[in-house]
């Protein structure tokens, strides 16, 4: 397989750790791996056995690139910068809308992983029949925000125990031991980003008049997505062909368990490459099937960018 020079802004970050641990157990080689950063506190990243330095994006030559991938939000000045120069710039972030090409001076911008989640999901049972409705209810974990709000869990969990002042710079209330009814600021019609970015993802999955509803928690737990997804079909749909399309999805696990072992927890999919899925339910009707599934936050992203590495490598 032909190599390729490799640049990641954040690779010390959840997202940025997954995507090196990925490519580490994939036959993928790099001619050269840059680690880079915002911050002119650099330090070493581990890769396949060896330290490599970090590079701050301020000095850096993107003329030794072939492809960077970004996983620092907020950062879209760079990311400009580098397409200018005539890099391919994969962003992983979620905070831009998905979309663009991937070619050289270029963008694009990948859905973030809970949208991802969900279309996994619904794209083998799109494939019984006409989907009427989705709704789905994410229960969000805090490595959505990155270091900045597994930080905030621990440090206000450690807080609490100690009785003393909790920060809550992350988020507008308290997270540990609490439940958020969403994150950032939501549009005129009530929803948020991430709930957007899913919806537009589904939007593009299924049929124009289909009625798609999506609410996201947050949570505290450090890592790993649980969603809650109920699909109504226009018609009947056995019991028999939901169960064999999910097991026979590349990307789901159907863990058929009897007993309380049979409800997956997102400990199970952390660190795994598929969606996890149990507790599917059916409506009397013969048109509905409700699931719960857990799916790790960073690994789907991850998987997603090494496939298109894989593309860009092998046209080299």
């Amino acid at each position: 397989m032909a190599h390729l020079s490799l640049g990641v802004l954040g690779a010390t970050s959840s997202l940025g750790q997954a995507l090196l641990d990925v490519i580490t157990d994939s036959p993928l080689r790099l001619a050269a791996l840059f680690p880079l950063t915002m911050s002119d506190d650099e330090g070493l990243v581990e890769f396949r056995g060896e330290d490599h330095p970090e590079f701050n994006v301020e000095d850096f030559e993107w003329s030794q690139l072939r492809v960077l991938v970004n996983t620092v939000p907020d950062v879209n000045a760079v990311l400009d910068e580098a397409a200018t120069a005539g890099v391919i710039v994969i962003d992983l972030t979620g905070a831009n809308p998905p979309g663009g090409k991937l070619a050289k001076g270029q963008v694009l911008s990948l859905p973030d992983p809970f949208a991802q989640q969900l279309a996994t999901l619904v794209a083998p049972l799109a494939e019984l029949g006409e989907v009427a409705q989705v709704t789905a209810t994410g229960l969000l974990s805090v490595s959505t925000e990155g270091q900045a709000g597994i930080d905030a869990l621990s440090g206000q969990t450690r807080s609490l125990f100690a009785q003393t002042e909790h920060e809550t710079e992350v988020y507008p209330k308290r997270i540990a031991y609490n439940v958020l009814g969403g994150f950032g600021v939501p549009d005129e019609g009530g929803a948020t980003v991430e709930e957007n970015a899913a919806l537009a993802l589904l939007k593009k999955q299924l049929p124009g008049d289909c009625a798609i509803d999506v609410t996201c928690l947050r949570t505290p737990h450090f890592f790993g997505h649980g969603a809650s997804v109920t699909v109504r079909f226009a018609a009947p749909v056995e019991q028999d062909a939901v169960v064999a399309a999910l097991k026979a999805s590349e990307r789901v696990f159907l863990l058929q368990v009897a007993g309380e072992a049979g409800i997956v927890a997102s400990q199970d999919a952390v660190g795994g490459d598929k969606v996890w899925v149990s507790r599917l339910r059916f409506a009397a009707d013969g048109r509905g099937v409700t699931l719960w599934s857990v799916a790790d936050n960073t690994r789907l992203p991850a998987l997603a960018v090494l496939q298109l590495l894989t593309l860009i490598a092998a046209k080299e």
